[in-house]
């Protein structure tokens, strides 16, 4: 069965087009994956399969949780050769998610993780990710060199694996042929034995540097497994992005709105959010929400649980977009910042913006944050910021800039939250130590159906005349 290398063919370059095709098979998303290690946790000290045993085996002090900002990740440093994670053991020890699973020839198997290569030198300088079914000898086994992604000794694409990327690795049911995706886009189709072993029972999952004479060094978000041969969802979907005009809840701020409009009152409230001010805020002329409590004063929203409590859960994926105009947040020399915070009974996403940065709160002991922007001018015009959360295990958050990504892959901060049964939609000054100043808010939109990328607003009808 002949290979197919799919990138960038010969003729397409001398022609300057690039083609893409996808193998013939149906869609799955990771996040729907029967098997899922995010690494916020150890893989070896999971039980994903309830068989009363961890499900992988193998850690020692070439692997480490990431803190700070490495939240969310686990380091592997196989300088020394052959340091790995592995899940082959019989159903019921230590080490038995892979086999729990049943993946055969016949069922086929889809493995995914998303893999940063920080260092791989020398002609085996290499983090691997290897799979074989209980019944076959042919294993896959794809090598993520320092430059380079290769499949037994040959190259299937030069790239800088020295960057976040998504690899997955599909077998087909009923045939020992192997496809391998980057990013969402198919690489090559029709591999053959990426390795071989002579005990077919061997049956196993493997991360890391197999053996002496391979050794490299990565970080990895995630790694995610599941039986039959899927192929990821469509890179940029256009059904996966959707404008806030369309979202389904829509707060605009405006003066018919009672949610926040004036009431003259020093505490503000509506039938769907409730507020803690100390210099009232208002909703000026020019419909949107002005907040100023002097530098002294807390001033925040928070939604009833009607709104929001009643109807997320940690598995919901969801979008939450809001616009925004920071007028003056530096007190006492001090800048401080606008925070806006989701909670969901469990995952937390908290957002820091101020005159010239963009923060996300990070959930270590250490009380890091993340500066997702350090340049950009929050105080020249209105800026819009979007918040996805996928659902599901990993509880993880991407950030968008006005239409552009500025953080991906973000782990929740709710440690910090733990003491607070937090699941609302809350933005505002919530502490004068670390927040404050002068803020416009236009709108707040979300939508609990999916977690959607950015597109632009449509555009009402132009017609120009001559």
């Amino acid at each position: 069965m002949k290979t197919r290398l799919i990138p960038i063919l010969t003729a397409a370059l001398a022609a300057g087009t690039t083609f893409t095709a996808f193998a013939d098979l149906p869609q799955l998303d990771s996040a729907q994956f029967a098997y899922k290690y995010e690494m916020v946790e150890r893989p070896d000290q999971q039980d994903l399969d309830g068989g009363g045993a961890n499900d992988f085996t193998g850690w020692g002090a070439a692997f480490s949780l990431g803190i700070g900002k490495d939240v969310g990740s686990i380091k592997i440093d196989a300088s020394s050769n052959g340091k790995y994670l592995v899940s082959n053991q019989d159903v019921g020890t230590a080490g038995d998610g892979w086999r729990s699973m049943a993946a055969s020839s016949t069922t086929g198997f889809t493995v995914e993780a998303r893999v940063k290569v920080t260092a791989c030198t020398g002609a085996n300088g290499a983090i691997c990710i290897e799979a074989g079914p209980s019944d076959s000898k042919v294993y896959a086994r794809l090598n993520l060199f320092g430059n380079k992604i290769g499949w037994n000794g040959t190259d299937l694409k030069e790239m800088n694996t020295s960057e976040w990327h998504t690899y997955r690795i599909t077998r087909e049911g009923g045939k020992a042929v192997h496809s391998v995706y980057v990013d969402g886009e198919l690489v090559a189709e029709n591999l053959g034995t990426g390795f071989t072993y002579n005990n077919s029972t061997l049956y196993r999952m493997l991360l890391g540097s197999p053996g002496s004479g391979w050794t490299g060094k990565a970080e990895v978000a995630w790694l995610r497994f599941h039986k039959g041969a899927y192929a990821p969802l469509t890179p940029d979907d256009k059904s996966r992005r959707k404008s806030s005009s369309d979202f389904l809840v829509q707060y605009e701020m405006n003066s018919n709105d009672g949610c926040f409009a004036t009431d003259g009152n020093a505490k503000q409230s509506g039938t769907e959010w409730t507020a803690s001010v100390g210099t009232a805020p208002t909703v000026s002329l020019n419909n949107w929400l002005s907040m100023n409590p002097n530098g002294k004063n807390t001033a925040y929203w928070v939604t009833k649980d009607a709104v929001w409590k009643s109807i997320v859960t940690p598995s919901t994926p969801y979008t939450v977009e809001f616009r925004t105009k920071i007028k003056d947040c530096n007190i006492a020399g001090i800048d401080r910042s606008l925070n806006f915070l989701i909670g969901t009974s469990g995952p937390v996403a908290s957002l820091f913006v101020g005159t010239h940065t963009v923060e996300w709160q990070v959930d270590d002991s250490m009380g890091h944050n993340i500066i997702l922007d350090a340049t950009s001018n929050n105080t020249d015009a209105w800026h819009t910021f979007r918040i996805t959360y996928s659902g599901g295990g990993r509880h993880a958050f991407t950030v968008w800039r006005d239409g552009v990504k500025i953080g991906e892959d973000l782990v929740d901060c709710t440690n910090f939250y733990s003491n607070n049964t937090l699941s609302v939609v809350r933005f505002g000054v919530v502490s004068t130590k670390t927040h404050g100043g002068e803020f416009d808010i236009d709108y707040i939109r979300w939508d609990t159906t999916g977690a959607y990328d950015w597109k632009d607003p449509r555009k009402g009808l132009q017609i120009k005349i001559r």
